[in-house]
């Protein structure tokens, strides 16, 4: 099974001097395709973007919340780019995909909440997303938040970057083993950049770690299901 087509269109009026937006930019796996949406924006980039949207299995958008929301000019390309007739001629290649949001906020995420000092939550204010899903038959994926990029160390940011480049290939995240083969596999990849003796010492970890990993499943496979009442 191949990796599934990804696309991010980034919504920030002023991308180039975005530190946070930047770094997730820099995070994004090769693979992934990063568009800018400009603040002005001409007939052509429409086109463009309904065929990025056709050839493509999963779609994020990626803003700063602005007053609880996404930038205009997103929202406005985003209605430009559904537009009545594009939907009507598309309807069969465009059911089944998915959409995720990937926001940076500045404020910290406790202020998120039903009685934090914002008062409305996250999930609220990304509902209507939700519901755009619902209409165009698409999965809405959990969102990838970066909070207070300035404030974070330099570990925090390391930690962030790999998080959010197994976000973007496994949205759902998932559970512990499959995390942890994604890391084998990301390790294996950036094999090539280390020192033959890193590089020896990074296969016995892979290797330690992998025995752990089927030992795990084969404990698993042989626990009974428990279902929930």
């Amino acid at each position: 099974m191949g990796r599934v087509t990804v696309s991010i269109f980034c919504g920030h009026p002023d991308l180039e001097n975005s530190s946070s937006h930047q770094f997730l930019r820099a995070a994004c796996p090769k693979e992934t395709n990063f568009i800018p949406v400009p603040t002005s924006y001409d007939e052509d980039f429409i086109q463009e973007s309904q065929e990025v949207l056709l050839k493509n299995e999963r779609i994020y958008l990626q803003f700063p919340l602005y007053w609880y929301q996404a930038p205009g000019h997103l929202v406005q390309w985003l209605q430009d780019l559904l537009s009545d007739d594009f939907l009507d001629q598309n309807d069969r290649q465009l059911a089944g995909k998915s959409l995720g949001l990937i926001v940076t906020v500045g404020s910290p995420l406790s202020y998120y909440q039903a009685g934090g000092k914002n008062n409305v939550s996250l999930s609220t204010l990304f509902s209507p997303y939700q519901t755009l899903c619902q209409t165009l038959k698409w999965e809405f994926l959990p969102a990838f938040i970066l909070s207070q990029y300035h404030y974070l160390s330099e570990a925090d940011q390391r930690e962030y970057y790999v998080a959010f480049q197994y976000y973007l290939l496994n949205p759902k995240r998932g559970g512990f083993s499959q995390r942890s083969r994604w890391l084998i596999d990301h390790l294996r990849d950036q094999q090539g950049d280390f020192s033959s003796e890193l590089s020896s010492k990074v296969d016995l970890l892979i290797d330690a770690w992998e025995g752990r990993l089927d030992e795990l499943d084969m404990l698993e496979a042989t626990l009974p299901k428990t279902t929930r009442h």
